[in-house]
């Protein structure tokens, strides 16, 4: 083999160094779908150019011969391996099947076994011939029906290839229609030179420079390679994305960079597709702690956030889902981004409805124990009066004295309960302000006027949410009946209140310092035994249980257990 060199080589040089470098960035990224594909396209065109290269350089017709019958490799792999490159960056890999791909190869492998035994047959090539009337000899030659025919199925599946591109670019998003497009002239740039070439037109006479456009048809890929970042961002998910849906949808590559969102995520983000994409994550949801967790997530989850204050106070769901191929090798992640704020108004609505029913109908109860216990009172008072009249009339004075004394405890007594009453009725209403607001102010009142010491004790940033409505009603008036209790029977200096929420319910203790009682000799017909019914009778109402722990001289303990509020 005889070599000269000229100018023309440094083009093929270069075209060779650029497919080079390209390769080994596609390596580097052979995890990231289409990598492989572009990774051996640019290895075919780096092999073309040397190849094309070393043709030029003969000086004799045995030399470019060889080395022009080596280009074939290329010329049959290359239209394969841009095909599967424009499917699998389409999303379009699950048709590259074992037996397609094997079926595409038939054709390329035919070609490469006639070019080698061309000699026998010239279905490729016939009259060849060394040309040496230009500033360099070139291969004179005259395609024979073979080549026609790998003529036309290469450009089928250069054509098919454009399509693919094209019905892509249309119906993507601006970022990912410039990235296909820049694609798509990859694969045009180099197979029009090679075009003009085999009909004769070629601004450059006498000889192919498709060797040396293809790898530099590298170059608008590498743009958007580095521009657009072709391979860290993949449109993985963009089929399954509805432009127009009220939820957003944001899509991740595997190291959790923004690939894709839908214009409801950009309303609620606040930031526009051309400002996230290929931005990480991490960046955009700085502010939402919750989201931003879920995000580092490797399996389903999901969390409800709250955003802005006041006016603008927005609620979020986000729904994490991992994503992967027919193979199961993950792709990302989608975000699905649900504004609630609505649902979580009409669930306000709801509760601050329930809790102003309930309050109703326990100002409703309180007002007929209140007639009925004042109708009794009254009754009393009456038959009394009469009794002591006539006994005044009849001039036993002593025993008159003794029943208006019995009434006169009678009044304090009744005196006592309408203010309790009345205390009731109040924490009722304040009730729709917030279970523990009204239990604050009861047990500051029932303090000043009875002079017994209470407290609250609860953990820190326990939230009465837990508990229906219904139920802060009933555990209100039932530690309000205990109180009342502790206040007539118990000559308590201290009380309090303790809450322990739990698993599954609130348990909620009152206890006191006083005398204590028997509980097992306590019954429904004495005062405290159907206070005690009474309470129990609340609870239960709400789906509770009450226990009372009482031993004589060492005060009583009145435990409510109630369960949580069911969701929805």
């Amino acid at each position: 083999m005889h070599f000269r060199y000229f100018s023309y080589l440094n083009v093929l040089i270069a075209s060779a160094m650029v497919a080079v470098v390209l390769w080994a960035y596609a390596r580097r990224h052979r995890r990231v779908r289409g990598a492989t594909a572009l990774s051996l396209l640019m290895l075919v065109g780096a092999v073309w150019s040397l190849c094309n290269a070393l043709e030029m350089a003969g000086t004799d017709l045995p030399t470019k011969l060889f080395w022009a019958n080596a280009q074939y490799l290329c010329y049959t792999t290359a239209p394969v391996v841009w095909l599967v490159l424009s499917l699998q960056h389409t999303g379009r890999a699950a048709w590259l099947t074992s037996r397609r791909i094997a079926w595409l190869s038939v054709e390329p492998l035919i070609t490469i076994a006639l070019v080698w035994t061309n000699a026998w047959h010239g279905l490729i090539q016939r009259n060849v011939s060394l040309d040496t009337a230009g500033p360099f000899p070139v291969i004179a030659k005259a395609y024979g029906p073979w080549f026609w025919v790998h003529a036309l199925y290469t450009y089928a599946l250069i054509a098919a290839s454009v399509v693919i591109l094209l019905r892509t670019a249309r119906r993507a998003a601006p970022l990912y229609r410039w990235q296909t497009l820049l694609l798509l002239a990859g694969v045009l740039f180099p197979m029009m030179w090679n075009g003009l070439y085999i009909l004769g037109r070629s601004p450059v006479r006498r000889f192919d420079v498709a060797p040396a456009m293809l790898s530099f048809a590298g170059l608008p890929v590498a743009w958007a390679l580095f521009r657009y970042r072709l391979f860290d961002i993949v449109p993985v998910a963009r089929d399954t994305i509805i432009e127009g849906m009220g939820d957003g949808v944001i899509v991740l590559d595997a190291q959790k960079r923004v690939v894709d969102l839908n214009p409801a995520a950009q309303r609620i983000l606040g930031q526009t597709a051309s400002a996230a994409i290929g931005k990480p994550l991490e960046g955009l949801l700085r502010t939402w702690p919750e989201a931003l967790e879920l995000s580092r997530k490797q399996e389903p989850a999901q969390v409800e956030f709250a955003t802005g204050s006041g006016k603008r106070l927005r609620y979020c769901e986000m729904r994490l889902s991992p994503l992967s191929d027919r193979r199961g090798e993950p792709l990302g992640d989608l975000l699905i981004l649900h504004d609630s704020t609505e649902r979580k108004l009409a669930q306000a609505q709801l509760l601050q409805q329930q809790r102003a029913l309930a309050a109703l109908e326990e100002r409703e109860r309180l007002a007929r124990e209140l007639h009925d216990s004042v109708a009794q009172v009254l009754g009393y008072v009456n038959l009394q009066v009469q009794a002591a009249r006539e006994l005044l009339a009849g001039g036993q004075t002593s025993q008159a004295d003794a029943y208006l004394a019995r009434l006169a405890d009678v009044a304090q007594d009744a005196h006592a309960d309408v203010r309790e009453y009345i205390s009731s009725l109040k924490a009722a209403t304040s009730l729709e302000q917030g279970l523990f607001l009204a239990l604050t102010a009861y047990l500051r009142r029932f303090e000043q006027n009875y002079g017994i010491h209470t407290e609250v004790v609860a953990p820190h940033g326990l939230s009465e949410d837990a508990l229906a409505p219904a139920a802060k009603v009933q555990l209100l008036r039932i530690i309000q009946e205990a109180l009342a209790n502790v206040r007539k029977h118990a000559l308590a200096a201290r009380a309090r209140v303790v809450l322990s929420p739990q698993v599954d319910q609130w348990q909620v203790m009152i206890e006191d310092d006083g005398q204590g009682f028997d509980a097992t000799q306590t019954s429904d017909r004495d005062e405290a035994g159907f206070g005690l019914r009474i309470m129990r009778e609340r609870a239960e109402e709400v789906g509770g249980s009450l226990q009372v722990h009482s031993t004589p001289g060492q005060g009583t303990q009145v435990i409510v257990q109630l369960p949580l509020r069911k969701e929805g």
